[in-house]
């Protein structure tokens, strides 16, 4: 087992951030079934071990199966994210992917366990810049020499949040960070958001060790700014 206790999320960080996504599980997995377009960074999964970090229901990881890799691990902190998951998987992937709860600043493998890492749509859920880090630095660690790593984040400036935009700037006075934010998931949960400009999340990248390949902001249904950015990255030994 592999990463021994760090600073990171105080426990009532953690539950209130796990607990949001145990309450909206399987209303996530019935809007939520197409993987990110920029899964495909990843790369070639053929006979590779992947960890799809924060996998949540799993479009993810079921999709990296069908591109032939060998294991994929899909982790999350959320327990009912990883029963749906399960639930709605059928047995061919499965001896495949292989479900592991988890937190991000305590990953429980050992160093260069993984020749592709996923970190999608889940760095901008962690709370404090410094546990942002503490998470990068993990997927480093477990990360292969030569692997590859795609991290993205939600923009801090995009089209839904612009008229939000001082209030986000404003966080910091408030003893928060720019970019703290939370979004509603109906009346079900609050989901925390730290929204990220381009050179925040290639900071991080960075800090870890890791060697960026290419940053780029990704449209999902905006014609003009992009939603996401996008980091690739690789392990250099």
């Amino acid at each position: 087992m592999g990463g021994g206790k760090k600073e990171g999320l105080d426990e009532g960080e953690r539950r209130e951030v796990m607990e949001a996504f145990d309450r909206i599980a399987q209303n996530f997995h019935h809007t939520r079934r197409t993987p990110w377009p920029s899964l495909k960074e990843i790369g070639d999964c053929r006979g590779r071990r992947v960890l799809d970090l924060g996998a949540g229901t799993g479009r993810n990881a079921r999709r990296i199966a069908e591109w032939g890799a060998s294991v994929v691990v899909a982790a999350d902190t959320s327990v009912e994210m990883l029963k749906v998951l399960r639930k709605n998987t059928n047995k061919e992937r499965m001896e495949r992917i292989h479900p592991v709860r988890c937190d991000a600043l305590y990953l429980p493998f050992v160093p260069s366990s993984f020749d592709r890492v996923a970190f999608i749509a889940t760095i901008h859920h962690i709370p404090k810049r410094e546990n942002r880090e503490v998470a990068m630095r993990e997927v480093a660690r477990v990360t292969a020499d030569g692997g590859t790593v795609v991290a993205t984040a939600w923009v801090l400036f995009q089209r839904r949040f612009l008229r939000q935009a001082p209030k986000l700037i404003m966080r910091k006075v408030r003893g928060g960070e720019v970019g703290d934010t939370y979004v509603s998931w109906g009346k079900d949960a609050q989901r925390f958001y730290h929204l990220f400009t381009l050179g925040e999340l290639k900071g991080t990248v960075e800090a870890s060790g890791l060697s960026i390949m290419k940053a780029y902001g990704e449209r999902i249904s905006s014609r003009v700014l992009p939603e996401n950015w996008v980091v690739v990255a690789q392990k250099r030994g």
